[in-house]
């Protein structure tokens, strides 16, 4: 193999000694082993995650679906050490398997490439990728045998590639990242906010894609609803196509660098018209991944708003109702907003016993079980002294309907919600200060069909916390995604206002349930499958 590849100098990589367990270990063990063994900060600033293999080849069965099997040439533009580009490389020489060798070595550098950023990543993929072409390069008379071609370059990723590819397909690096006065203004299409980098990868893949390209990526599911990439799904909505999503059912030992984010893969094609979108469940077990199907969804008209879309088949009718709705809780006369204290920020404010004046601090935990309570744990830390003539914007004191912000991924519920009606309010004080792990939700109408009761009973429910789980990919429960939530239309509001509790819980599940939608889902689901 030595001479085989060609020299690539690098300083990254200077190992002590060998490994012996590796020695005959596969490409991708090897890959894990060196990313693992980066230090944590620097591979948490790189925001590097290998994919596994059984992973990597579902990405490209998916892509295959998009892109058929006639594909010409791929590019991975955050390649690491090159694993989603074996199993396209195998496919690739299979088809070509009748040509001589010399030429099927000429045209593979520019037939399968890949761009990275570390050097010892890129030297070590071509290592391994190089192995795939052992056969071949044998082949060839030793008289005419020549390096191997080098597959994966260290290049950056988000420039535009001298040659653009038909197929891209990534695992991009996650994290936050600063951008310079350029970087900003260059993908400022596609911000709001802060920058993230699989972000710039998703906008940067589909841009550098030719007409009816094919792009396949690995990314947190939190692109698909959350605030800051309101702007991004905005550019990928109109630039692309979403063909397909597969939501990853397991979390926990995916990854062997510890990402617990809930993650899909993603295929978009350049420049098509936004049809239904496929959706899938991509299970693991043992370590094999398969693809399951769940039914099909679609983008809603504005595509910058969060895109709902079915988790699980059960979700299919829910969605297709849902998508019909066109109100949200703004249309009702409600604003959302974040609880304004934040505590340690404040902490030489904060005391167990209070003085004259001061306010009591309603916590995420006392709005544990539906209702508006003193928890004990958060006694000690109960009251808040303001500066009245500054603070006066942090108290609340009129009705609300208050929500936590942050949940467990192994909760039942995600929407945590509970009143904080009149009588509540009254006995609290008559005035209150939110912290901010508690969402708020107000109500600006004096007469809204949406009242208090009936908006706490919906976000109590088991379906709209269901239809919540289809419009994000976050344990956060945010309020720019709580007021994406479909709502009926006021008449719907206006005959529920008679009815009692049990009524009215009864009456929202038959509302977005509707059973003459589940044929038409069911033969979703079948064209999903």
């Amino acid at each position: 193999m030595s001479r085989a590849v060609a020299p690539v100098p690098f300083t990254d990589l200077a190992p002590d000694e060998v490994i012996d367990e590796l020695l005959d270990s596969p490409g991708h063990e090897i890959a894990e082993a060196y990313v693992t063994s980066l230090d944590s900060h620097v591979r948490a600033a790189g925001g590097r995650h290998y994919t596994p293999p059984a992973l990597a080849d579902q990405m490209w069965s998916q892509t295959l679906d998009a892109c058929g099997q006639d594909w010409t040439s791929i590019l991975d533009p955050a390649c690491g050490a090159g694993s989603l580009l074996i199993a396209p490389l195998r496919d690739w020489l299979a088809r070509h398997c009748d040509k001589a060798p010399e030429l099927v070595l000429q045209g593979v550098a520019s037939a399968v490439r890949g761009f990275d950023l570390d050097s010892a990543a890129v030297w070590l993929g071509n290592v391994i990728l190089g192995a795939q072409l052992l056969s071949r390069w044998r082949q060839v008379p030793p008289p005419r045998r020549k390096p191997l071609p080098t597959l994966l370059r260290v290049a950056d990723g988000l420039a535009k590639p001298a040659a653009a590819a038909q197929v891209v397909i990534m695992n991009p690096p996650y994290g936050r990242v600063r951008l310079s006065d350029d970087d900003r203004k260059r993908w400022g299409h596609t911000l709001f906010g802060h920058a993230n980098q699989y972000g710039l990868f998703l906008a940067g893949g589909v841009e550098h894609l030719p007409k009816n390209g094919v792009m396949t990526a690995l990314v947190p599911a939190g692109f698909l609803g959350g605030s800051y990439s309101q702007r991004l799904r905005g550019y990928l909505g109109a630039a692309s196509e979403l063909q397909r999503v597969a939501f990853l059912a397991e979390r926990s030992g995916v990854f062997a660098t510890g990402v617990l984010q809930e993650t899909v893969v993603a295929t978009f094609r350049r420049g098509s018209e936004q049809g239904r979108v496929i959706c899938e469940r991509i299970t693991n077990g043992d370590g094999r991944y398969r693809r399951v199907g769940v039914g099909a969804g679609w983008l809603p008209e504005e595509v910058g708003q969060p895109w709902l879309l079915p988790r699980t088949p059960d979700d299919v009718a829910l969605v297709s109702v849902a998508a019909r709705m066109r109100h949200r809780l703004a249309d009702y006369g409600w604003s959302v907003s974040t609880g304004p204290l934040v505590w340690n920020r404040r902490k030489d404010q904060i005391f167990e016993d209070p003085r004259k004046g001061d306010i009591k601090i309603v916590w995420a935990a006392d709005i544990d079980g539906g209702r508006v309570h003193q928890d004990g744990r958060r006694d000690r830390q109960r009251y808040v002294r303001l500066a009245p003539a500054k603070d006066s914007f942090m108290v609340l004191s009129r009705p609300a309907v208050l929500v936590q912000r942050t949940t467990a991924p192994e909760q039942m519920r995600r929407i945590v919600a509970a009143a904080l009606d009149k009588a509540t309010l009254q006995e609290w004080g008559a005035r209150v200060v939110v912290e901010n792990h508690v969402n708020v939700l107000t109500c600006y109408w004096g007469e809204s069909p949406l009242s208090t009761r009936i908006l706490v009973a919906l976000l109590r429910s088991e379906v709209v916390d269901r239809l919540y789980r289809c419009l994000t990919g976050s344990v956060a429960v945010s309020a720019y995604e709580l007021g994406a939530i479909p709502l009926p239309d006021a008449a719907t509001l206006e005959r529920w206002a008679g009815l009692d509790d049990e009524e009215l819980a009864a009456a929202i599940t038959t509302v977005y349930e509707e059973p003459h939608v589940e044929q038409h889902c069911l033969e979703l689901a079948e064209i999903a499958a």
